[in-house]
């Protein structure tokens, strides 16, 4: 896939959001609103109020500035400092940078290591991501799936330090940095007294409701559609909301799609049998860790986190047919017509 498909497919998910909500355009006041690049992705934003372009601009530096401390890819940032000192020496890290690393460790614990916060030697062989993305080597798989151990994170709160245990093993904050962008920004609209949402690739952070009084509708979307294809909508103010879909970064080959969760254990591509999972919390970062954690579990798992009080859950198999927790389907209105899908609301 060329850079150019690539980044249109990361643009038409941002756009969706805009699409899926639901506005009335003659009561509305004109927002404060736009995309940018950064985190790996495309952040959207759009802001309602007197504090409307002093909460964008907030927040876009904030993001900008967490990029900085945690990207996998900017090469003066906090992770690659800890990436380079594997096996070598401790890293000294900022107090939201050991935040970060010490819930991803427990998150990667939680799940048994399905869920794996050292997977980047994994994700940098296949490089899904990158303008011209291949298929690997087993050898090269092999060697990099070795060095994918979370238990090799060596963490001390004391000196607040940060050590990766051999050489080689790199830390990738991909799968949870975004949510814990959309909380550590949902303060920002709050303060400014405005009202809108904040996209950052597959997370959407909600805070207030339209000029109007209307509450801010969501698209959730088709995995099996086009970008602008929805399966429902639904509200969630004061909530962020993580989805990990095979459809967002991916290539094929041979008729195969090979997308960019990967599975730690086999070093390929998740084969679970869910195709999207989106969670809902006040936790951005534990939506986004859950939502990857349950993808690659697959739904033999959804009992489980449907009985958790902390977020809400929704589920696609590769069968169509779509699972959610209670309280995901009391915010949740599916399109009116004919669907692939079958929602199982009991």
């Amino acid at each position: 896939m060329s850079r150019f498909l690539r980044n249109a497919a990361i643009f038409a998910l941002a756009a969706l959001l805009l699409f899926g909500c639901r506005m009335t355009p003659a009561r509305q006041e004109s927002p404060v609103s736009g995309v940018e690049f950064a985190m790996d992705t495309w952040v959207e934003q759009r802001w309602y109020g007197p504090g409307a372009q002093q909460a964008y601009d907030e927040i876009i530096a904030r993001i900008r500035e967490l990029e900085e401390m945690l990207s996998l890819y900017v090469e003066d940032s906090e992770i690659s400092a800890l990436n380079a000192a594997a096996g070598k020496e401790p890293v000294r890290v900022s107090e939201e940078t050991f935040t970060l690393l010490s819930r991803a460790k427990e998150f990667s614990a939680e799940s048994g290591g399905l869920f794996d916060v050292t997977i980047a030697p994994l994700t940098l062989v296949w490089g899904i991501t990158d303008p011209e993305p291949h298929l690997p080597t087993q050898e090269q798989i092999d060697e990099a799936k070795a060095l994918v151990d979370y238990r090799d994170l060596i963490l001390d709160p004391e000196a607040q330090t940060a050590m990766l245990a051999r050489e080689g093993m790199k830390v990738d904050l991909g799968g949870i940095a975004k949510g814990m962008a959309a909380s550590l920004c949902a303060e920002i609209p709050v303060r400014c007294g405005c009202s809108g949402y904040l996209s950052i690739g597959g997370n959407m952070m909600v805070y207030g409701k339209l000029p109007g009084g209307e509450d801010v509708h969501v698209g959730l979307r088709d995995p099996r559609g086009d970008a602008s294809d929805l399966i429902g909508e639904l509200t969630m103010d004061g909530l962020t909301m993580a989805t990990t879909g095979d459809y967002e970064r991916y290539f094929e080959l041979d008729g195969v799609r090979y997308h960019h969760v990967l599975d730690p254990f086999t070093g390929y591509p998740s084969e679970s049998d869910l195709i999207s999972v989106s969670v809902l919390s006040a936790d951005g970062l534990l939506a986004d860790c859950l939502s990857t954690s349950i993808f690659l579990q697959g739904s033999g798992c959804l009992e489980r986190y449907f009985a958790r009080e902390d977020c809400e859950v929704l589920a696609v198999t590769r069968d169509y047919q779509v699972y959610a927790s209670p309280g995901f389907w009391e915010r949740f209105v599916s399109i009116p017509g004919p669907s692939r899908y079958t929602f199982h609301r009991e």
